[in-house]
């Protein structure tokens, strides 16, 4: 594939992700323009790039697309919950081919019967009712300006029942650099019964005006069939939309007697323009698809009152497009001489410098931070070096060179680090879609609030955050957040709020999910691990409401009644656990029934480098991840408790398992402290080194000979026939040299 292509496929990625916040912006607020005009611009981005390939389904998708939202943007369509839902399924195909398209550089099969379904919904036509007359209304719909035609207009285009073709022509504004001109293309036109020339937006002031950019559109009605018109247009497939029509009766409102336009010489351009935001008013619809019509008619008669030196305060304009009789007499009587002049909003005023980026390749990333990693390893074998060399001048030198070396080995690890970490958006922009699909199928009604989604992690992390985190928005939309009905009884707010919050915390990032649903019922949670055989009645009943509350990581437990596509398995909160904790990280949870749950997920930084705490177990070394590590301690072997092969202790007020490192690995166990490799004393015999690991179903503590260092190490993975060896995360190397196993205490425990 070519290195266009390539872009191509980066770029409509980008375009995709845009659309869909934009669409969920649009359809929480449908009199947003700035998310209209967003959608619109990556629609219309997509067809002109899509259009330097041989993807003709995937043009034609995206130009439907961008058909639908410029009759948003003119306030003759509005947008419904319904438009959502097809715009967002042309969203997700485009998505789907773009993957394609980067697997193997083609689009699938089946492109063309797909886009072909995808296009008549965007139409308003459904797959079911495609053929016979539902295609000509569908034709209709898309062009609604034939049916506000009235007067000479409707004169010359013909009589009542005559099928015509409809043109809507929107010219690339840079047409005329492109070799092409509009106005020639129409005389191209067989039987041109009609032509309209207008703006196709606000016409900028005139001082600001380029002549050399085409802002105009040209809607035309032809005598000849669609396929004697077609190939006028041949040139500009992308640009034009070509339809049959069947004119329909002439209704005259009784608007129209009323005085005519007076604020421009008659004939002109604005009162054209004027008369034309009155007709849009008379086109049929719903309620809220006037309120939309009615919103975007005041923001364009605004804009033109403004043009002719006429400003009118934007309140009063909005109250006269009630209705298509009432702006004509505004419009007539004419607007106060000195109305309050409008002001551009800073946006306008002063767009944004966009910002420049460096697209490099993932592999080279990664390269460059083990070189990092290793440089830090070689960076800490200098230390020991330096202390052997004694004292003198030739000491003092290394001294100061190694605590240079440390600080510019520091400083390049951090920039290394610094270059691989993206916004926590990478991870958060996908919810709000799915917190929106997902509360419709439910029939719930859901606030998400996204809090912290600029805080940065490790790209590594946040593939390894992405899907625990659709995991537990799913758990809190499906069993945490009621029903607005169940709600409604509560005392509580019909809809319900998800926060998703991420920060930075000890070196690490966070991320929690937290809901206002119903809460975890600890007695709900005994009971259905004693149904499940998970828990015996009185290992059960012995069990804590926090530890209770944990009982949903456990693996193969749920308390869903019904297994649905959602939820019920009993997989979701085991597969968060076991994801976060393989990545070092840790899970926690708190609920109170009938007020919430909040579950929080504590990641590294990094995975490029991981933290260790070096102990030691008959002689050997071995590295146990900071992450895991919630404190170390000398315990008195007299507080050791024994049951059979059992042991525990008390510490910080509860009771605590105690396993020893050297049985958990096989090594001889000890002779009752009374030497361990070299470290021995008479109060080390007394008293075992413990280590309290944190884990997912509680805290235990490791007894180990003795513990050195933190130290921050290159992780390297098992290879060849050590590959599958449980209990081990892998090999490091430690700055004096030293060759050190990492445990995955969850492992082997």
């Amino acid at each position: 594939m070519s290195e266009l292509f390539d872009q191509f496929v980066v770029e409509a990625q980008e375009l995709l992700e845009t659309a869909g916040g934009a669409l969920l912006a649009l359809e929480r607020d449908p009199a947003d323009r700035a998310s209209v005009d967003e959608l619109f611009r990556a629609f219309h981005t997509l067809k002109g790039a899509s259009g330097l390939f041989d993807m003709a389904a995937f043009t034609r998708l995206v130009h439907a697309g961008e058909d639908t939202l410029s009759l948003l943007r003119d306030g003759r369509r509005s947008m419904t919950p319904e438009l959502a839902d097809r715009l967002f399924r042309a969203l997700d195909q485009c998505a789907r081919w773009v993957a394609a398209l980067e697997d193997s550089g083609a689009l699938p099969a089946d492109a063309a019967q797909a886009a072909d379904t995808l296009v008549r919904g965007l139409s308003g036509v459904s797959a079911e009712g495609a053929a016979g007359g539902g295609e000509a209304a569908g034709e209709a719909d898309a062009f609604p300006w034939v049916a506000a035609l009235a007067g000479e207009d409707r004169d010359a285009a013909g009589m009542a029942g005559d099928v015509l073709t409809a043109i809507d022509y929107r010219p690339d504004p840079d047409c005329f650099f492109t070799g092409d001109d509009p106005l020639a293309l129409f005389r191209r036109v067989p039987d041109l019964r009609w032509l309209r020339i207008e703006p196709a937006e606000p016409l900028p002031p005139l001082a600001q005006m380029d002549p050399d950019r085409c802002l105009l559109r040209f809607r035309a009605l032809s005598g000849a069939a669609v396929e004697a018109v077609t190939p006028a247009f041949r040139s500009v497939p992308d640009q034009v939309r070509i339809g049959s029509v069947t004119l329909a009766p002439a209704v005259v409102p009784a608007a129209l007697s009323a005085k005519p336009i007076t604020m421009a010489p008659p004939g002109s351009l604005a009162v054209a323009m004027l008369e034309e935001q009155a007709r849009i008013l008379d086109l049929p619809g719903n309620a809220a698809e006037c309120q939309s019509r009615s919103a975007a008619v005041a923001r364009a008669v605004v804009a033109i009152l403004t043009a002719l030196g006429r400003p009118a305060d934007r309140a009063v304009v909005a109250a006269a497009c009630a209705d298509a009789g009432t702006l004509r007499r505004f419009l007539a009587d004419g607007p106060p001489e000195n109305g309050p002049p409008e002001k551009p909003a800073a946006a306008e005023a002063r767009p944004a410098s966009p910002r420049r980026a460096l697209r490099v390749e993932p592999e080279r990333m990664d390269a460059l931070m083990a070189l990092v990693g290793e440089l830090s390893v070689v960076k800490g074998q200098l230390g020991p070096l330096v202390r052997r060399v004694g004292d003198g001048e030739l000491t003092r030198d290394m001294k100061a060179f190694s605590a240079r070396l440390d600080s510019l080995v520091d400083d390049l690890r951090h920039a290394a680090l610094r270059l691989r970490l993206l916004p926590l958006a990478r991870v958060f922009d996908p919810l709000p879609r799915l917190v929106r699909d997902t509360a419709r199928r439910l029939d719930k009604t859901v606030e998400l609030v996204l809090d912290g989604a600029e805080t940065e992690a490790d790209k590594d992390i946040l593939d390894v955050l992405g899907e625990p985190l659709l995991h537990l928005v799913r758990n809190a939309l499906d069993h945490g957040i009621e029903a607005p009905e169940r709600r409604a009884a509560l005392g509580k707010p019909p809809g319900g709020t998800l926060r998703v919050r991420g920060f930075q915390d000890k070196g690490g990032v966070v991320v929690e999910v937290s809901d206002d649903g119903a809460g975890i019922d600890p007695a709900a949670m005994r009971k259905a691990a004693v149904a499940k055989g998970l828990l015996a009645p009185d290992a059960a009943a012995a069990l804590g409401d926090d530890e209770a509350v944990r009982l949903v990581f456990a693996p193969g437990f749920s308390t869903a009644g019904s297994v649905s596509d959602l939820s019920g398995r009993g997989v979701g909160m085991d597969a968060v656990r076991a994801a976060v904790e393989r990545a070092g990280g840790r899970v926690e949870i708190a609920s109170t029934p009938g007020s919430g749950t909040r579950v929080r997920l504590s990641l590294p930084l990094t995975l490029s480098i991981t933290r260790v705490v070096v102990v030691e177990a008959a002689g050997s070394f071995y590295g146990i991840p900071v992450a895991v590590v919630g404190g170390v301690q000398r315990v008195p072997r007299t507080e050791i408790r024994g049951v059979k092969r059992a042991e525990s202790i008390v510490l910080r007020d509860r009771v605590v398992p105690l396993v020893r490192l050297r049985r958990l690995l096989g090594q001889p166990p000890d002779d009752g402290g009374e030497h361990r490799s070299g470290h021995g004393g008479g109060h080390r015999g007394e008293a075992d080194c413990v280590v309290l690991a944190e884990l997912g179903d509680g805290p235990v503590a490791v007894a180990v000979d003795d513990v050195g260092e933190r130290a921050d190490v290159v992780l390297r993975p098992m290879t060849g026939v050590l590959r599958g060896l449980r209990g081990y995360a892998g090999t490091a190397v430690l700055g004096d040299g030293r060759l050190i196993l990492v445990l995955d205490l969850r492992e082997l425990l």
